[in-house]
């Protein structure tokens, strides 16, 4: 590892106590049977007995301690504009990575292999431009050798609390939030992984909070494959958290935190047969990356509605042995919220590439059956570019049972949307040469969710976009344009029994419009069993669930070489595997991809790796 990063994280953890108390207290019920339950060992004198110590602790645990709210994705949306994933349906999500979590949407991820390797995700055609990311509330910036694109495969999946995808026409925002402790009793979690290609991962996380108010929170995650057969592209990625706050009252808090990434990833070679007329397919990358945040908060009231400022001050670098760089944020958050409308303005300065970066949303709900959205966003950009858009949602909402006015009364429960987003747009700011590109990216929306049996449709009108190529794709010079198309997405979700449900999502182009990048016709399909088999096992303890997962795409263009001419994406079908067990905070899990052991992966000349086997395990205690 470079600079020993790794290993000063990991010395941290170790050495830390494990004892807490916190703020001001709120008893709160005991988690429900689906939430990971801590375990509970407390760190007394040793002539405590056992059982008094276990006592203790799970008292601790059921004592509610106030973290930092959070910021962003707390404004008012219709319906069906967002997917939240809370910590326990991460555990138990087929997800290994973000680029997993995103890929369960229904996107098409570019991997650049199996794990370890670059995850892409492509919307529909818009390229890198199509994923926005924030960390905590702050826009997560694009550094280093690849400042056109963010990897999402980098971060690690167990550092996040929670991760809200906002999907739209055109665009898809990810909000990522670490994870906040809540609880008097001390957290630490700890995991173990292996596989195929001499794959490791190991994760510790350790998180306190005193009754000063004062929030210490700790984790390292360590990920190292080697190369392929008859290939080349071994790596290791750490990630490091550290985040120490004060939360005075409910009111005021500050909170400083760093996110590191030391990154080693091997340049990935053409193997035999390829064909893929270059030296290297993906460069690699080398380098730590850190992004160091202070953030200042007040609010008018106790709880979240009323008033409220959140202050930041950030700085992200990267450095290698040919990169260096260093951009400073600084800017604030104000919203205010109540039940039945939310209003907030984001205004930020980085001091590289994106100057002014202002955000204004409003949402409204006046009844139980409408709500309605805002938002204007301008960014001001080197080179005198700039980027202004805005977007305007509107949400219906009909409960089962609902009389229409024409005397019709629902048998299901009815959502109706739709979305215009019109404007401007630089797709890469970090380069110069990249110009305005206009748009109006149009959505219409029906959903019904019938009981056991739930069904979505979506209908958008995407305008041409010059998307840009990913730089560790190197065999896809460049991405043709893609003209106006018409998409019809259609996701459904049925369960004949209470433990058996099958999930799918399926993109297809209408019009005869083929947009480069992704192929026509895209599924991503799950059928999950889960049970905690309470007959026998009344406590809830136990909890079993083995999901298979099937990725099918139709044959279509990927993108065009260095003579421009186009390049063949292959139509396969990919069959993946999960076995997972929790007794207690005890969580087995064992994962498969590749079952039919096909050689063509998401991108040509990227095989997926063979009958791919992770399996490990993943504890999470009270101490």
């Amino acid at each position: 590892m470079r600079g020993g990063t790794r290993w000063l994280l990991w010395l941290a953890l170790l050495g830390l106590p494990a004892r807490v108390a916190g703020q001001v207290p709120q008893r709160v019920p005991p988690p429900q049977p689906d939430s990971l339950a801590a375990d509970s060992l407390s760190a007394q004198a040793d002539s405590i007995h056992p059982t008094d110590r276990l006592l203790e602790a799970e008292q601790q645990r059921l004592v509610q301690r106030m973290p930092l709210p959070r910021v962003g994705g707390q404004g008012i949306l219709p319906a069906g504009s967002r997917k939240v994933f809370v910590r326990d349906s991460i555990e138990w999500s087929a997800a290994r990575t973000v680029g997993d979590l995103i890929a369960g949407t229904g996107a098409y991820i570019w991997r650049g292999g199996w794990v370890g390797r670059p995850e892409m995700p492509n919307v529909q055609g818009r390229g890198s431009a199509s994923v926005e990311y924030t960390v905590d509330g702050l826009p997560w910036l694009t550094v280093g050798p690849d400042s056109l694109a963010t990897d999402p495969s980098l971060w690690s999946l167990t550092l996040l609390e929670r991760v809200e995808i906002e999907d739209g026409p055109g665009l898809m925002r990810v909000h990522l939030h670490t994870r906040a402790h809540d609880r008097q009793a001390p957290r630490t979690k700890i995991g173990v992984s292996t596989g195929d290609r001499a794959f490791e991962q190991y994760f510790g996380s350790f998180e306190r909070r005193w009754e000063s108010g004062i929030g210490l929170s700790l984790g390292a995650e360590y990920t190292g494959v080697n190369d392929i057969d008859g290939f080349s592209g071994s790596g290791n990625v750490t990630n490091g958290w550290i985040q120490l706050g004060w939360l005075r009252d409910p009111r005021f808090g500050i909170q400083a935190q760093t996110l590191i990434q030391d990154i080693e990833r091997d340049p990935f070679l053409p193997g035999p047969g390829t064909g893929a007329g270059v030296d290297t397919l993906d460069p690699g990358i080398t380098g730590t990356r850190n992004s160091t945040q202070l953030r200042g908060f007040w609010r008018g009231r106790d709880d979240d509605t009323g008033p409220r400022v959140d202050a930041f001050l950030a700085r992200t670098t990267f450095d290698n042995d040919t990169v260096s760089q260093d951009i400073g944020t600084m800017g604030v958050v104000t919203s205010y919220r109540q039940p039945d409308w939310s209003a907030e303005l984001t205004a930020l300065h980085h001091t590289d590439w994106t100057t002014l970066d202002s955000r204004l949303a409003l949402g409204w709900t006046p009844t139980d059956r409408l709500t309605v959205a805002i938002e204007g966003v301008y960014q001001s950009h080197y080179g005198q570019r700039e980027s202004r858009w805005g977007t305007a949602r509107v949400g219906l909402a009909f409960p089962e049972g609902e009389r229409l006015p024409l005397g019709v009364r629902l048998p299901f429960a009815l959502r109706l949307g739709a979305v215009a987003r019109d404007g401007r747009r630089v797709q890469t700011p970090s380069l110069e040469s990249a110009p305005e590109q206009n748009f109006t990216d149009l959505e219409a929306t029906a959903a019904i969710d019938w009981g056991r049996l739930g069904l979505e449709g979506r209908f958008r009108r995407l305008d041409a976009w010059t998307p840009a190529p990913y730089r560790a794709f190197r065999n896809v010079v460049s991405l043709g344009p893609v003209p106006e198309t018409e998409w019809v997405s259609v996701k459904g979700r049925i369960a004949p029994l209470s433990w058996i449900a099958f999930e799918s999502a399926y993109d297809h182009p209408v019009g005869g419009a083929l947009p480069e990048g992704v192929p026509p016709q895209h599924s991503w399909t799950t059928a999950t069993i889960r049970s905690k088999f309470l007959r026998n096992f009344p406590s809830g303890v136990f909890d079993l669930k083995v999901q298979g997962v099937v990725e099918n795409w139709s044959n279509g263009i990927i993108g065009r070489d260095a003579n421009g001419v186009a390049i063949n994406l292959p139509a396969t079908t990919l069959y993946r595997s999960i076995i997972q067990l929790q007794i207690g905070p005890f969580i087995l899990w064992y994962d498969r991809v590749n079952w039919q052991g096909s050689r063509i992966g998401t991108v040509p000349g990227f095989p997926i790796q063979n009958l791919g086997t992770t399996y490990g395990v993943r504890w999470e205690f009270a101490n």
